[in-house]
């Protein structure tokens, strides 16, 4: 039997996406066991513990935290640098999850490190009954080190701990400030260099050295 004309199309549109993660629950387990790790121990390093592909607009470490994240009852928003067709695409695919235009709906926001990151201070942030209804935000970068250009105290970390994010703006700082002080309220924020992960948590202190 010959396929229809409309069954041909959507099975070339699906052959052009990427694939997702190589075992399905084994591999989410073990990016959501990173994600988890990096929150309750800001500032430390993870490496990525799979292999994946990545759309145009995102990079490993991003797709794989959206891919372990996200589903259909999480709003995705990603900045205009990061929605490109292929990942909006991506992430309809393989998480279902909503993509908004607007970032005061979203669960997870996505950007470039090197974006105007001013759309920071519209994210959700939670209340005092329901804290955990707060974006958390994600942003790829270049680089992520143990460099001492960031001095962190507070929860899940001993005494202090370094952390150097390559190319982090001055009022990323002011905003994070700000967000601190807002506990139990505010956004959490996961680093996703290519092949790394940190995160900060809303309860870290934050010295700019």
């Amino acid at each position: 039997m010959t396929p229809r004309p409309q069954t041909q199309l959507a099975t070339a549109q699906t052959s052009k996406l990427l694939s997702g993660f190589d075992h399905a629950a084994f591999d989410s387990n073990a990016v959501f066991r990173a994600l988890l790790d990096a929150m309750s121990r800001p500032g430390r390093i993870y490496d990525l513990p799979v292999n994946i592909s990545a759309p145009d607009g995102l990079n490993e470490a991003a797709t794989a935290t959206l891919l372990a994240m996200a589903d259909m009852d999480t709003t995705v928003w990603l900045s205009p640098d990061c929605a490109t067709k292929a990942a909006g695409d991506h992430l309809k695919f393989h998480c279902g999850c909503p993509i908004s235009k607007d970032v005061r709906q979203a669960d997870f926001a996505v950007a470039r490190i090197s974006d105007d990151l001013s759309f920071v201070t519209d994210l959700a942030v939670g209340n005092a009954e329901y804290p955990d209804q707060s974006a958390t935000l994600i942003l790829t970068v270049d680089e992520i080190s143990n460099a001492p250009d960031m001095t962190l105290t507070g929860p899940g970390i001993k005494d202090t701990h370094s952390l150097a994010i390559k190319d982090l703006p001055q009022s990323f700082h002011a905003w994070r400030a700000e967000n601190h002080h807002l506990f139990p309220c505010g956004v959490d924020v996961i680093f996703a260099s290519p092949t790394q992960i940190a995160a900060l948590s809303r309860t870290t202190r934050i010295e700019v050295n």
